[in-house]
């Protein structure tokens, strides 16, 4: 039992779900001295061979992180290293430096730390999340090749850090070099007071599967050595010096999260079926390689959805052909013989203007998904290439973003045609009869499904996007939070028309948003005619559960009920009465 000490809590965004109850390790980075002074013209040569040195030892010291980080957390998780070796070898910063320790007679750590500054500036000014992380890159790459040429001006090496027994990380930021200077077993979760979700530090704690919070404010002024600490991945609450009755609650909470995980695995392995044996198949959402494993170690029925925005997102500069080709190899080799549907590439011109060089007031509303593709002919072809070239497995299926009307269906598919045959005649073993699907994720190209159809092989239901632009509700602004209802009686029309016209024709449709995995919405979406649903894949024995308990018939009835009614707030207590009373009962007994 901890001592009574004043209990206070600290707010940050959880990057890392999970509950960790343990005693701080304050990790500090070592203070880089770097002085501005003054060589001779004799020595400028010198200097600059020095710099070159330190960029061939850097380069060799992240090449051996990125190999360990392949061993610890797999290969999605070292691409963020890979990203650091286009930083290092990047000829702009490199010149910079050499021109600034030729023309300002100053010593390379002097020139490698002023570029550093000047490009973590102008990042910082764009006040933009990707571009803070871009930043943060910078600062990593530039910090290990100055300490490579402090080491050997004072001929020593760059000690690692010991971290003795289990402890909590707590760090002002948090680099992803320095997850690897610590032992993993010894790591019980981060606490950061920089940094976002999307942060290359949340991305490595989740590859650790150790829990972690991110934007901590004054954590390091707050926690001290002898402080007892919670750290609640789930709502991102840090809490110091718990009291006796908070401790308990979170030593319970720690161990039904234990005796749920065991639950889940086992519930994960049982077939996806209904009281009355209709099977409905449960695939993943994933947005990288990956996540692959969680995929096959809760039984997920393939790749429901691959989000190939974020292999874009992280990456430096816009992803190669061969890049690309090997990502979507692998998954497809990885996930055999089930199926993997990858989404082309779905991302507006907020999130790679500084590639592409757009800026849009309504991104939302611009060009985005396969808008933006058509208008940028090369990145859809070497897109179109890397995927088809990876379907030889005869597994993979392409699905299209953001399609408005059937004139976008009719273009993609003679540009995938036209691409097909290309690579048949360099020799390529494809899938000449690869599966074409569309998003069902705007209002416009539901209504006019049923004219869709015969020119596609299967749809999904966007639910997120869907209920955005049909209640005119963007799904990240709070002040229309109250708007924003998947379980709005429109919603629940355009869901019903969407998996009848599937139906009639013959097509495979499934459902990718989050209300797939929304427990009171799973029986309607059975009613609706729905048999197909992709979640993240720590989900599926959740819905798995629920589907087991159900009967069809029940389903069928609930869902005419909410088709009757044009009252969102009425269908959620019909759902949810639903659920508590007959689903909930079956799940107790």
């Amino acid at each position: 039992m901890p001592k009574l000490r004043k209990e206070k809590i600290l707010k940050g965004l959880p990057a890392s779900p999970g509950i960790s109850i343990g005693t701080p390790f304050h990790y500090v980075h070592e203070t880089l001295n770097v002085s501005r002074e003054v060589i001779e013209d004799h020595e400028i040569e010198f200097e600059i061979e020095k710099y070159h040195r330190s960029l061939e030892k850097s380069r060799k010291l992240i090449l051996e992180d990125k190999k360990k980080t392949i061993r610890n957390s797999g290969k999605d998780a070292a691409k963020i290293f890979e990203a650091h070796l286009l930083i290092l070898d990047d000829k702009v910063i490199i010149d910079e430096a050499i021109t600034i320790i030729s023309n300002q007679n100053v010593q390379a750590s002097y020139a490698v730390s002023k570029v550093m500054k000047d490009y973590q500036t102008a990042f910082e000014n764009l006040q933009n999340e990707y571009f803070s992380q871009r930043a943060f890159d910078v600062e990593d790459v530039c910090r290990r090749v100055i300490s490579n040429i402090i080491a050997e001006e004072k001929n020593e090496e760059h000690d690692t850090t010991v971290l003795s027994g289990k402890k909590i990380i707590v760090t002002k930021k948090l680099f992803p070099s320095d997850t690897l200077n610590f032992d993993k077993d010894h790591i019980l979760g981060f606490i950061t007071e920089t940094g976002g979700s999307t942060s290359h530090a949340a991305i490595m704690a989740r590859a650790l599967a150790v829990p972690a919070i991110v934007g901590v404010q004054g954590a390091v002024k707050w926690i001290d050595d002898t402080s007892l600490l919670i750290l609640d991945g789930y709502t991102g609450k840090v809490i110091i010096n718990p009291t006796p009755s908070t401790f308990e609650l979170y030593k319970k909470k720690q161990h039904e999260e234990e005796k749920q995980y065991k639950e889940d695995l086992s519930i994960a392995k049982l077939p996806s079926e209904t009281l009355d044996h209709e099977k409905i198949n449960i695939s993943c959402n994933i947005q990288t390689g990956e996540e692959i494993e969680s995929v096959l170690k809760w039984s997920g029925e393939g790749i429901g959805l691959f989000r190939t925005e974020f292999l874009f997102e992280s990456s430096l500069s816009i992803l190669s052909e061969k890049e690309q080709f090997d990502i979507y190899d692998q998954v497809s080799k990885d996930i055999f013989p089930n199926n993997v549907i990858i989404r082309l590439l779905d991302i507006g011109g907020d999130k790679l203007q500084d590639k592409l060089r757009i800026k849009e007031d309504n991104p939302f509303l611009g060009v985005r998904g396969i808008r933006l593709l058509f208008d940028h002919p090369d990145i859809l072809r070497a897109h179109l290439r890397a995927i088809l070239r990876a379907s030889h497995r005869k597994n993979i299926w392409i699905i299209i973003p953001f399609v408005t009307d059937i004139y976008e269906v009719k273009r993609i598919k003679g540009i995938i045609g036209r691409v097909k045959n290309e690579l048949i005649a360099e020799g390529h073993n494809i899938d000449r009869k690869i599966k074409i699907g569309i998003m069902l994720e705007i209002p416009s190209v539901v209504m006019i499904v049923d004219h869709i159809a015969p020119l596609v092989d299967f749809f999904s239901i966007g639910t997120n996007d869907l209920t955005q632009y049909t209640l005119a509700a963007d799904r990240g602004n709070e002040r229309v939070s109250h708007i924003f209802d998947s379980l709005h009686p429109a919603m629940i029309q355009l869901i019903k028309k969407s998996i009848d016209s599937a139906n009639k024709h013959n097509k495979y449709i499934s459902i990718c948003g989050q209300m797939a995995a929304y427990p009171i919405a799973i029986p309607l979406l059975l009613g609706l005619g729905l048999r197909n649903f992709s979640v993240t894949p720590f989900l599926v024995p959740v819905v798995k559960k629920i589907i087991r308990r159900e009967l069809i018939p029940d389903c069928e009835k609930i869902a005419e009920q909410c088709l009757k009614s044009g009252n969102g707030r009425k269908i959620n207590k019909i759902l949810s009465d639903f659920f508590t009373n007959t689903i909930g009962e079956r799940m107790i007994h």
